[in-house]
């Protein structure tokens, strides 16, 4: 796909934001926007499109999960996965959620919100969720949150990875494995977890369900430092801290 000019994406947006600007609601409340490319040249064969379409869409909305405790609850899949070394695992691809939509169904029988991939090599090391980052967060007051490769490169993970620094907080990117994860959860080692994303913001992790069992990270709720960027980039986000990196871009 060809890289589209930053002028014409950010028109496109500002124009669509000003004609739905009054859907937006109050409070909580967003305005949803998602960008998106496909191909649509007239040929019948196998190879890439040498044209394609750019749309914006925009809805308004709510709260991403409907949970009525203030964290989520996750499946670890260990037969389905994500993507792969080499595949498209590190692009927006539409291709990528609907490989994520057996494990999620898996997920939501076993009573979780969301599902959580380990790598496709080894199903071992925890990758991230359905359709978000993860971060966790240690009695040292570290935090590790996965290398990039096969992972999505999501802009909030970015943001909070910069927020992180702005505060001092050391922060790893490495490999964690799952059995860690339990262990570290079980002696008090990990304290919190959070998923992150466009829609989700910052989204407490509480309880990680497996075929083998299950464990609680910390009180089973949100955390003090998943609250504090949270707040941190939301506060950004909604005009009510100083923009110190020049993420807001206003729409007039």
């Amino acid at each position: 796909m060809p890289v589209l000019p930053e002028k014409l994406f950010l028109e496109a947006v500002d124009q669509l934001v000003n004609i739905d600007r009054d859907w937006i609601p109050g409070g909580d409340g967003s305005l949803y926007i998602r960008p998106f490319m496909f191909a649509n040249e007239t040929f019948l064969g196998v190879k890439p499109s040498s044209d394609y379409l750019f749309i914006v869409i925009a809805s308004s909305v709510g709260a991403y999960f409907k949970s009525a405790t203030d964290a989520v609850s996750v499946w670890v899949s260990q037969e389905y996965t994500r993507a792969a070394p080499g595949g498209t695992g590190a692009a927006k691809c539409g291709g990528n959620y609907a490989a994520s939509l057996l494990a999620q169904a898996e997920a939501t029988r076993h009573g979780c919100d969301q599902v959580v991939f380990l790598d496709a090599a080894e199903r071992r090391w925890v990758e991230e969720l359905g359709g978000m980052n993860i971060f966790f967060v240690f009695n040292d007051g570290s935090m590790l949150t996965p290398p990039l490769g096969t992972i999505l490169p999501g802009i909030t993970r970015s943001s909070l990875m910069t927020l992180t620094k702005d505060k001092g907080i050391a922060l790893r990117e490495e490999r964690y494995s799952f059995d860690q994860w339990r262990a570290d959860a079980g002696s008090g080692r990990l304290r919190e977890a959070f998923a992150c994303g466009t829609a989700a913001v910052v989204t407490p992790i509480g309880t990680v369900r497996a075929p083998d069992g299950e464990f609680k990270i910390g009180n089973g709720g949100s955390g003090t430092r998943t609250d504090e960027l949270k707040k941190a980039l939301v506060d950004i986000q909604r005009g009510h801290a100083a923009d110190r990196h020049n993420w807001i871009h206003r729409v007039f």
